[in-house]
C-alpha cells in the first residue's frame, strides 16, 4: 500500500508548486554583516528591525560568519538595533524600506565594558547594492499629493522613465484608463509590447494580459513600484514590466479620510474646435466621493474604504 501512496504524495506536491509560485513578494528584506571595529565578524549577535508606526519588532541572530537576514518586512520606516555580549548596543534610526526592497545594511559594533548605546543618525544610502532592480517607487507623497485625473493612481506610471501610455481614444466612448474604475493597461514598459505587463497587489497577481482587474483606492495605497528591467526571477509571467503595489497597514493611531473628486464643465475651457464653430462647452460632470479609516490596532491591519 505504501508503494502506491508515496508516488501519489510526490505528484500532489509537484502539482502544488506552480500554485505557490504565483505570488511575488512585495515585502522588503534587510541583510548584512555584523562586525567589530577591526573588521572581525560577530557571530550570534541579535539584530532587530522595529517598525516606527506600529512598534512591531522582527528579530534574528547572525550566523557563524556574522551575516543576518530580516525578511518579510512591510514597506515603511524602521529602526534597526544590534547587540552582542561585550559590545555596546547599536541603533540605526529612520531606515526607509520601499516595495520589494533588498537593503544591504552592514553594522559595526564597538567594544564596551560599560552599558552604553550607540545611535547612528546617518543618511540612508540612495544607491541600492543588494539588487539590480530598476524602476521608480511612488511613495505616499506622490500617490496622494500629485494631481490625478479621475483618482487613478496607475496614471502616475507615465512619470517612470521607459514607460509610455499608448491609449489614443478619449471622450465619452473612449476607454481612457484615467478614471478610478478603469482597468486599461495600455502601457509599454521598457520597449515591451502593450498588454504584456504584470500588476501585483500585496504580492498577488491582479492582471490578465497586462490589464489590471482592480485599481486600489488612492488613500489605501502605501506605495507602488514600477519595475522596468533587471528585476528578480520571481517576477515572471511578463514580457514588459512589473507594477508591485502594497496597501497601508494598521498603525498605533486612528487615521481616516474623506474625499470628493469633482469636475464640471463650468470649470473647463472650451475647445478650439467648439470655439471655431460657435458651439458651447459640452457637459463634463464627475462626482467621486468616499472615505475610509485605518485601525489603530496592528492586529487589525488595513485601510477600510466606505
Amino acid at each position: 500500500m505504501s508503494s502506491v501512496i508515496r508516488p501519489l504524495t510526490r505528484l500532489t506536491l509537484l502539482l502544488c508548486l506552480p500554485l505557490a509560485s504565483l505570488a511575488q513578494d512585495f515585502r522588503a528584506t534587510i541583510s548584512g554583516q555584523v562586525t567589530d571595529q577591526n573588521g572581525a565578524v560577530v557571530p550570534n549577535a541579535t539584530v532587530r528591525a522595529i517598525r516606527v508606526d506600529t512598534n512591531v519588532a522582527t528579530e534574528t541572530r547572525t550566523n557563524t560568519d556574522g551575516y543576518y537576514t530580516l525578511p518579510y518586512l512591510n514597506p515603511g520606516e524602521y529602526h534597526v538595533e544590534a547587540s552582542a555580549p561585550g559590545f555596546n548596543p547599536l541603533r540605526r534610526e529612520n531606515i526607509t524600506l520601499r516595495v520589494a526592497d533588498r537593503l544591504n545594511l552592514p553594522l559595526t559594533l564597538t567594544v564596551g565594558a560599560l552599558k552604553q548605546e550607540v545611535t547612528v543618525m546617518a543618511q540612508q544610502e540612495l544607491i541600492e547594492t543588494a539588487t539590480a532592480n530598476r524602476g521608480l517607487v511612488f511613495d505616499p507623497v506622490k500617490t496622494q499629493e500629485y494631481p490625478l485625473n479621475g483618482r487613478q493612481a496607475y496614471m502616475l506610471m507615465q512619470l517612470t522613465p521607459g514607460v509610455i501610455f499608448t491609449q489614443e481614444e478619449f471622450g465619452a466612448t473612449g476607454f481612457s484608463g484615467t478614471r478610478g474604475w478603469d482597468v486599461n493597461g495600455s502601457y509599454k514598459i521598457n520597449g515591451g509590447r502593450s498588454g504584456t505587463n504584470q500588476f501585483l497587489l500585496n504580492g498577488a497577481p491582479i492582471s490578465t494580459t497586462g490589464t489590471w482587474q482592480i485599481a486600489p483606492n488612492v488613500e489605501a495605497i502605501q506605495e507602488f513600484k514600477v519595475m522596468t528591467n533587471t528585476y528578480d526571477a520571481q517576477y515572471g509571467r511578463t514580457g514588459g514590466g512589473t507594477v508591485n503595489t502594497t496597501l497601508k497597514s494598521g498603525t498605533n493611531e486612528w487615521h481616516g479620510s474623506a474625499f470628493e473628486f469633482f469636475r464640471h464643465e463650468a470649470l473647463d475651457a472650451n475647445t478650439t474646435q467648439n470655439n471655431r464653430v460657435g458651439a458651447p462647452r459640452g457637459k463634463h460632470r464627475t462626482h467621486q466621493f468616499g472615505g475610509g479609516h485605518r485601525w489603530p490596532n496592528p492586529e487589525r491591519q488595513g485601510f477600510h474604504s466606505l
